[in-house]
């Protein structure tokens, strides 16, 4: 094995369990990494998806079938404290990611329910860059 020299740059090392959700990554001597992400069309896509999310949970669609009327009823009101919480001045990290859990429960194996939900934490990570 060669020897390191102090301060030598081995670049970007991640281990373990680690899940890295980075648009823009830089290392070694001179690098930058610049990242520039459109927020509000974002947060537009996100919200679109929820009200799609809630238009076919008030409908009850076939899609929505699977679910009691008690997961339905608590999924559109995670559904609606999450848009809320997305459109405040200042969103709750906390309170976004606990809306996004419970909301995943409440929709269970409802497939394309599940596919919809997994879009809508997609687009609240590009948001919030977690």
């Amino acid at each position: 094995m060669a020897e390191e020299l102090p301060g030598t740059n081995e670049g970007i090392v991640i281990s373990g369990n680690a899940r890295v959700s980075n648009a823009a990554m830089a290392a070694g001597r001179g690098a930058s990494a610049v990242h520039h992400s459109d927020g509000a069309a974002a947060l537009e896509t996100v919200l679109a998806a929820l009200a799609d999310l809630r238009e076919r949970l008030d409908t009850g669609r076939a899609d929505a079938a699977d679910l009691t009327e008690e997961e339905r009823r608590a999924a559109r009101a995670e559904a609606d404290v999450l848009a809320e919480e997305l459109a405040a001045d200042e969103p709750r990290p906390g309170r976004i990611t606990a809306c996004l859990e419970r909301l995943r429960l409440y929709v269970g194996d409802a497939a394309s329910l599940v596919g919809l939900v997994t879009g809508i934490q997609e687009g609240v990570r590009a948001i919030t860059g977690g």
